[in-house]
């Protein structure tokens, strides 16, 4: 345990918490490790036993962001409702996620969105999570006679690609202050119209 009573993992929570206010504060420009060593009360040598480096921290804080996003995303999918109304409210809402955090959190954003054009790791992951969340959603709309497909796949592709400009982070960015959440809920009832 470190001198600041903290365990490991209290420390290394701590220290996404402190750097997410300081991205806030300071930017992304601005933004040093040594700051939040600083306020932790640890060394640099501490930190970097978690955080190699700037960039593994701002890769970790977008990445809880990301694991925050699928918890709330994969409730929807859990949720005993029409599927195709669940289809509905999950792009919704992960549209409403992704503008919410350029129009409260742009430095966050502008992290998060530069760890996505790299395809990190995490990134990669979280975008399978939401594969998989909707595959269920659409394999269960095709359970329910809502949708006519051979398999979910191609449903899915469809979906997505189609509802690119509401999710891509550089779009929502573009877009960010439009209303455009009748515009997505529009879409994706025709879509699934379509699929009927």
């Amino acid at each position: 345990m470190p001198k600041t009573g903290l365990t490991s993992e209290e420390l290394k929570e701590k220290a996404l918490q402190i750097a997410e206010d300081k991205l806030r504060y300071y930017g992304f420009e601005k933004f040093r490790l040594t700051d939040i060593a600083k306020e932790l009360h640890v060394s640099h040598a501490a930190l970097y036993n978690h955080f190699p480096d700037k960039a593994a921290l701002l890769d970790a804080i977008s990445e809880r962001w990301l694991n925050r996003m699928d918890c709330i995303l994969v409730a929807i999918t859990q949720q005993k409702a029409s599927p195709s109304q669940l289809i509905i409210e999950w792009f919704l809402t992960y549209h409403e996620l992704k503008k919410e955090k350029v129009l409260t959190d742009p430095e966050l954003f502008k992290s998060f969105n530069m760890a996505a054009e790299l395809q990190k790791p995490f990134i990669l992951l979280h975008l399978q999570n939401l594969h998989n969340q909707l595959l269920l959603l659409v394999q269960r709309a095709m359970d329910a006679g809502q949708i006519r497909s051979q398999s979910p796949q191609p449903v899915v592709k469809l979906l997505f690609e189609a509802t690119v400009s509401f999710h891509h982070p550089r779009m929502v960015l573009d877009h960010k202050d439009e209303q455009r959440e009748g515009l997505l809920k529009e879409l994706v009832s025709v879509l699934l119209e379509g699929l009927k």
